[in-house]
């Protein structure tokens, strides 16, 4: 009883502490039979066909998932290697991708199909073709989170054509809220269509209280159970890459609150993929020696001063601290080796309708590695759940499309 009672006590406090920003509400667009789940590369053998050019023989293992999907119900399995396929059907283990040049350092993933569609794919191997056998063996011990299966949303404008790659925008949601909820909050799929970009919103895992949240940083928003959401989302991007063609020097995140957090992360993890970020009334870590991102990701944080849940100059959640608005900037300006610092700018924006005028100021470090820039939006008596202007989106994309990876 003393447990249950330091539990409910625990959720009490995580509630008057975080709140929920929306009401949330089940995934009501589920397929009535679910994917499977990921099935796991075991082994690569080079096979050499010339002086220059190997087959890849590439085996893989099927696994029944916890809502009774079993191996039966499989259809077949395609593997991608760096643009080639091969697809073997059901009952077979292993396909043969044909023609790779040798040296050549490949992104090997897998994925299988049955009648609710396909799962989400495999971790990624990188393999270098003609180096000998991987199996799983010569993997990195394997941590002890767990890579959920999720549903998630995408947009696909009417102009797209995979003759030309489209940008990616990855819209993540705040504490409690989901996708869904989040894209109706700020309509990034009309500035979709009309500027050409691809937009996926996902889901992040529920937690025991029924909120949904994404394991960010050491403060948002893992209150209760440890979620690898890192590979979740870069399992999604590598998916949305096989399933159309995507531009990778135009790979954006944008994030409310937890999603915030959570798209910094991301910056931080994997800048060598991620050209820009945007976070509205989120953070980054506290000690820039937990992000150490190795590549420069432009960014901007946009924040209102009257934020009462992630206060605009910084704050603690359950003890834990995290950066104000202007700190989580200035950490980025150092990363990305800008010269010209927390430069005020003459124009403001109307993002909010409820405040007359326009109340956000902007601050720039610009003069960055490899083009990028940092940009601070202060919403001048701005709350945590503003009530955005129709602009807002093509704003935020504005500040994107400015800012490919070079």
């Amino acid at each position: 009883m003393k447990r249950q009672t330091h539990i409910r006590y625990f959720a009490a406090v995580v509630f008057s502490v975080v709140g929920s920003v929306f009401v949330g509400h089940s995934y009501s667009g589920a397929a009535k039979i679910p994917p499977p789940s990921p099935p796991q590369i075991t082994r690569i053998d080079s096979i050499q066909k010339s002086k220059t050019t190997y087959d890849l023989q590439i085996y893989f293992s099927v696994v029944s998932n916890d809502n009774s999907t079993s191996k039966a119900s499989l259809t077949s399995t395609l593997i991608s290697a760096s643009g080639k396929t091969c697809s073997a059907t059901v009952g077979k283990q292993s396909c043969s991708v044909r023609g790779i040049l040798k040296n050549a350092t490949v992104n090997i993933s897998a994925k299988s199909k049955n009648a609710g569609g396909f799962g989400l794919p495999s971790s990624t191997v990188r393999y270098k073709v003609g180096s000998g056998s991987w199996t799983t063996t010569s993997q990195a011990p394997s941590t002890t989170t767990k890579v959920a299966v999720r549903p998630y949303s995408e947009y696909v404008p009417t102009s797209y054509s995979s003759k030309f790659p489209a940008p990616l925008v990855v819209l993540l949601h705040g504490y409690g809220s989901s996708g869904k909820q989040q894209e109706t909050y700020m309509n990034f799929s009309a500035v979709a269509e009309q500027r050409g970009f691809i937009l996926a919103y996902p889901d992040g895992t529920v937690d025991p209280t029924g909120k949904q949240f994404w394991n960010a940083t050491e403060v948002c928003c893992n209150f209760f159970m440890d979620v690898d959401d890192d590979a979740y989302l870069i399992s999604m991007l590598n998916e949305m890459e096989s399933k159309y063609s995507i531009d990778r020097k135009r790979i954006y995140f944008v994030g409310h609150s937890n999603g915030g957090f959570m798209s910094y992360r991301m910056a931080c993890k994997h800048s060598d993929r991620i050209a820009a970020i945007a976070s509205l009334a989120g953070a980054t870590f506290l000690n820039s020696s937990d992000c150490a991102a190795k590549d420069p990701v432009s960014v901007l944080q946009v924040h209102g001063t009257s934020d009462t849940t992630i206060l605009y100059n910084g704050g603690a959640i359950l003890g834990r601290q995290y950066p104000s608005a202007t700190a989580s900037a200035t950490q980025w300006a150092t990363f990305d080796q800008c010269s010209n610092n927390a430069v005020p700018r003459a124009d403001k924006l109307d993002l909010v309708t409820t405040i007359a005028g326009s109340e956000t100021s902007i601050t720039s470090w610009n003069n960055c590695r490899n083009g990028t820039e940092v940009e601070l939006w202060t919403l001048d008596q701005g709350g945590h759940v503003p009530a955005l202007s129709t602009t807002f989106a093509s704003k935020i994309y504005d500040f994107f499309a400015s800012h490919p990876k070079s």
